[in-house]
Formats: C-alpha cells, structure tokens, sequence
C-alpha cells in the first residue's frame, strides 16, 4: 500500500470523528504577553520559540518572492527582505513591544498563508517606544580559537511610523573541526595509509540593515537596505613521517540588498506592490598541496535580481477573501573558473557562463470559511520562464509550470484541527550548477551542466493537530510526494576527461513523517518544566542511472530527531535547558563513487539564561559536549560503478570539539 492512499484513509478515518462537540470556533489561537512571562522573553523570536506544536522556518533561498517566505508575519505582513533573515528580523523587535502573538491554522480569510498551511502573525502594540539593543557574544573553542560577534540595534516608533537600523559582525564557523584522521584502504579494505588530520573553519564580515516604514498615500511604505560582507575560510590537512598535505577553501560574498514595500486601500480592494533589487560578488579558490602535486581552482561571479510583484485582494464577505496578482523577475548570473594543475590551466565543461532567467508568474487563490468548522484555501500560480546561457555554450530553453494548490481544514473545536493539502511544487534551478565547482578535498571537479530542469513535486499531505494542557501540543503529518526529474548528479564528458555533474535522472518518490510534540511537565511535578520533540523521517527512492537499481536520493537525509527540555525558575530570574540531536546521514551517488556523510551522535548542548531585568540578559551554552564525530566515507571504483571493480575507500573521521557561547544582552 502506497503512503498516499495510507495518507487518504487516515484523512478519512480523522474525518470521521464525531462532531458532536463541535461548537463555533476560529483557526486563530491567540497567545498574550503574560503567556510567555515565565520565559522572560528578550525579542519576539524568544516568544516565537515558545508556541505550541510551531516549529519556526526562516526565509528559503530561491529566487523570486513568492517561494522565500518563512512561517511568521509582523502584523500581518512578512519582511520585504530576502537576504535579511526572518530571525534576524524577529530578534530586532523587542518583547515589550509584542501585543500578542496569533497561531493561525490551516488559514483565515484576510491572512496571506505565504504558502504554509500554519504561521506565526506577530501584533505589535502601537504608540511610542525607543529601544538600543547592544549584544556581545563570543564562540569558544576547546583548542582556543574564537569566533566573536557583536551587534547594535536600534528601533523607533513614532506615531504609524517605524524606523530600525542594525550594524554588526556576520558570523560563521563550522562545528565539525577538530583533530582526526584520514584512513584510506584498497578494494578489499586493507589499510593503505593512516594520516593524522586537522580542520579549521571560521569567517567574521560586517552587516549593516536599516528600515523604514511610514505613512503614504492611505497606506503604509516600507523601504529596506541590506549590505553584507561574508567571507569564510576552511583548512584540513593530512599528515604523517614523510607526508603532509593541506586543503584550503576561501570563499567571500559582497552582499547589497534594495526593497521598496507599499500597501494600501484602492477602493474596495488592498493592494500590495513590491520591488527588490539584489547583487551578490563572489570570489572563491579551492587549493590542495601535497608537496609533489599543487592543485588550484578558482570562480568568480555577479548574480544579480530584479524583481517587480504586484497583489490584489478583495473580500466581498468576512468569510471569503479572494487574491490574485503577478510577480515578474530578471535574473543573471556572470561567472568564470579556472583549474590549475602546478600551474598548468586544465580544460574544463562549461568554465564560463553568463546565464539570465526572465521569468513571469500569475496567481489567483480563495480562502473561504463557509463554516466554523471548515474552512477551504484553492488557487493556481502559473510560471513561464526562459533561461538563456551564452559563454562556453549557446543555448536558450523556456518552461511553463501550472501549479495547483489546495488546502481543506476541518476544526472540530479549538484545541483540534484536521488539515488536507495537495500542491504541485516546482524546484528552481541553481545558476552555479551551469558552471564548474571544486571540492578537492572531497568529490575533486564537479562539472556544470546547462541542461538541467527544475524538478516537479506533487505532495499529498494530512496532518493532525490537537492542543492540550495550556502549552501542549501534537502535530502529526504525513506527506507523500512524487517527484519528476529528480535532481541528482550525471556524468559528463569534456576533452579532459569524465566529470560528475547536477542533473536529471528521472522519477522518484518522497514519504515523509514529521512528529511534533510539546509537552508540559507541571502535572509530574516538574514546574514550569516543557519537553518539546520535533522528529522527521524521509524514505526517498529513485532509479540509479549508473546501475539501474533503486536507490535514495543523493543528499536526502533520511531523519531528524531533536528532543529538548528546559525549564523556567522564576525565584532564580532564570531558564536552563538541555537538548540532544540524533545526527544526520546522507549518501551521494556519482558516477565512479559512493559518499557516505554522518553525524555520529550523541550531540547535546546545554544553557542557562540569567535575566536580573528587563534591560540586562545573560546566556551560557555548552554545545556539542560530548564530541560527536563526523565520518566522511567515499567508495571510489576504477571507473563507472555498474562495470568497474572497488578501487578504493577513502574515509576522514573527525572528532569535533566542544565549544561554549557568552552572550551579553543590554537593552536601553
């Protein structure tokens, strides 16, 4: 029996339960300040992390703005930005400046759902408030090195006019270095080499944001400036009597951010309209040096959107609201690479591209509440996009997609909430996968590939949510999805030689599991105490190119456990908490080798939150303390995997060090 057709009885057997208790209710589940009181909140992210049965997402990555939503709203509306993270955004609004926080379920007329059947909408109180927020915080690993941040936030509201600044360090680390090693056996598995191994990973740049929302024309004008520098740097190097060799990855994007925002009255209809303007430098080399062989790979690129939207809404009853609109974008991506062998250029597939996407949408959807208990969301978005690519290749393709949506929600009573959903979702495509990459410590040249297509997904989906307790909750859905045009890796061929590459190597499935679970801990005795669960389990399946056998698909992790308790003390002006995570697997399947990537648990960290008062805040964590490792294992054969035998194995393991983070928080 297929998970869809098991997801559709179960829909059908929760339909079925009685009503009897149905009464007039709403999908809307307001949460007021003093809810979260015991938690001593600094920022609505502090309160977002606190609802029942939510699990927070930030701002996605493709392009365009329809698909980049996150899961919470400020007063009704989501941030204009892409590049300014929806955390980011959250943990700029203080606390104190929360009216409440509305849990909207399945939808409700005159919510934009941004696509999720379940967001956060943060209601901000109005009047006049300054706040200066200066945070200081610094990342402390065992061996000594340091990974510090530091942060100054402002925030204004003057009459219906909001204004905020923020200016600070980015911060980036990778918590898998440490010392290791690097094993690499012979097809039969006997022992070849044994290197000692070190990694180190860490980039600090600086970020400045501002906003300003004001008055204009009946309606409300927001406007948005992001500027970043993000670099990075990554080392790992094997060594043994006789033998030394070092990786290095430099990476460094130059960031700028535009948006203009405006919504408003037009007769009977709201209108929303949008523009956003983004640009992204980047400069990145990949180096390997064993003393004998030096290796050198470099790219350069400009990516750059455009993006113009526009949407109209009308509500002829207060139970229906009807939407349409269209959104439009141009963008480019400029790039070019290069691969030295001791100092000798390398012919490369598709070195070089200049790739443009025009792209239109139109969309049109209905949400209608036609009872207390039951409520309806349908729409359509259609996409017409061509996407042209001049450099190393000429070529020019054009795409249409229709994708259907429609959610029904069933609400018994307030607490209990039934949600079915079916959507078609189309992947985009991603502009550095038409041009060459390296890892040369890992996977070596990845070729690029200016024939790849964006995958299709049809998900099926059932959920059930149920509230209890106050501050529990349970979520349990079930989603089937089927998948065409998988995006996966193919082999490619060049003057040089055969390389790997993103592409399409057919249809495939998805079963997904996802248990929520929020659970008080006052009626065993444990006060104020909450023990949250979020568990995902995936079970992929495609046909492998190479050897015709189903496998999972690459990169598809196959669960998430994460599993956490913390714990309010009023009298000590505190929380304390501990978490453990369970790890995570992933395979990639080439044409010539088998990756095998895992975090092996136990991961746990623990922290405690010292709040004196409402302008001071103290927090200390332990992360990773019990030093998980991280394994990367690669089966390499002596050619293509269907007809070559076992070359090699070669395996790194890496036993990660612990860390500590001191924050802290002043609020003037």
């Amino acid at each position: 029996m297929t998970l869809k057709r098991t997801a559709a009885w179960t829909a059908a057997a929760l339909l079925a339960i009685s009503s009897a208790h149905a009464q007039s209710q709403t999908s809307i589940l307001n949460y007021d300040p003093a809810f979260f009181a015991d938690a001593r909140p600094n920022t609505a992210y502090d309160m977002i992390n606190r609802l029942p049965g939510f699990t927070f997402a930030d701002v996605g990555s493709a392009r365009g703005f329809a698909g980049t939503a996150g899961n919470v709203l400020i007063n009704g509306q989501r941030p204009t930005s892409k590049n300014d993270a929806l955390q980011s955004v959250l943990n700029r609004i203080n606390a104190a400046d929360v009216d409440h926080i509305e849990l909207i379920r399945g939808g409700a007329p005159g919510i934009d759902m941004q696509g999720q059947t379940v967001v956060a909408n943060v209601v901000l109180k109005k009047g006049d408030s300054t706040h200066l927020v200066a945070t200081a915080e610094d990342f402390v690993f065992i061996d000594g090195h340091m990974v510090p941040y530091a942060s100054l936030l402002f925030t204004r509201h003057v009459g219906q006019a909001t204004y905020e600044g923020s200016f600070g360090l980015t911060q980036g680390y990778d918590d898998s270095v440490g010392h290791g090693i690097h094993n690499v056996f012979d097809g039969a598995g006997h022992l070849l080499t044994q290197d000692q191994t070190i990694s180190h990973g860490l980039g600090t740049g600086l970020s400045a944001k501002g906003t300003a929302t004001v008055p204009l024309w009946g309606g409300e004008f927001k406007a948005n400036l992001t500027l970043q520098n993000i670099p990075y740097i990554d080392r790992l190097s094997y060594s043994r009597p006789g033998f030394f060799e070092e990786f290095k990855d430099r990476n460094r994007d130059n960031i700028a951010e535009l948006g203009l925002h405006w919504k408003g009255k037009v007769g009977a209809t709201e209108l929303e309209t949008l523009v956003l303007q983004r640009y992204d430098h980047n400069n990145a080399s990949s180096d390997s040096d064993d003393g004998t062989t030096l290796q050198h790979f470099v790219s350069k690129s400009d990516m750059g959107e455009t993006i113009a939207r526009a949407t109209l809404r009308y509500q002829p009853m207060p139970e229906l609201t009807l939407e349409s609109g269209a959104e439009g974008a141009f963008n480019f991506l400029d790039g070019s690479t290069a691969f030295f062998v001791d100092n000798v250029i390398q012919p490369l597939p598709a070195p070089d591209a200049r790739v443009e996407e025009r792209r239109g949408e139109v969309f049109a959807q209905g949400t209608w509440k036609y009872s207390p208990e039951w409520l309806l969301e349908a729409g359509i978005r259609a996409e017409y996009s061509t996407i042209s690519e001049t450099g190393s290749v000429s070529l020019s393709r054009s795409f249409f997609y229709p994708k259907p949506r429609a959610v029904l929600t069933w609400s018994p009573d307030k607490d209990t909430q039934v949600r079915l959903r079916y959507e078609k979702v189309v992947g985009q495509l991603d502009f550095n996968n038409f041009i060459a990459s390296a890892n040369l410590a890992a996977t070596g040249i990845t070729a690029g590939n200016e024939n790849i297509r964006p995958d299709q997904r049809s998900q099926y989906e059932v959920s059930f949510e149920r509230h209890f307790w106050g501050k529990g909750a349970l979520v349990l859905t079930v989603m089937h999805e089927e998948i065409k045009d998988v995006v996966d890796f193919i082999p490619v061929t060049s003057p040089s030689g055969v390389f790997d590459a993103p592409g399409n190597i057919g249809n495939g499935q998805n079963n997904q599991i996802t248990l929520q679970v929020t659970l008080p801990l006052d009626r065993i005795f444990i006060p104020n105490g909450l023990l949250t669960a979020t568990n995902t389990f995936n079970l992929t399946s495609v046909r492998d190119p190479v050897t015709g056998t189903n496998r999972v698909i690459s990169e598809q992790r196959p669960q998430s456990i994460r599993v956490s308790f913390t714990q309010d003390v009023d009298s000590l002006k505190s929380t304390w908490g501990i978490s453990f995570n369970n790890g995570w697997s992933e395979d990639a399947f080439r044409l010539a080798q088998v990756r095998q990537t895992k975090l092996v648990p136990p991961y746990f960290s623990i922290f405690w939150d010292y709040k004196p008062s409402a302008a001071w805040s103290f927090h200390i964590e332990g992360d990773n303390i019990t030093s998980f490792v991280y394994d990367d294992k690669r089966f390499n054969y002596s050619g293509p995997r269907n007809t070559s035998p076992l070359d090699n194995i070669d395996e790194y393991r890496a036993h990660s060090m612990p860390q500590i983070d001191f924050q802290i928080r002043r609020t003037f």
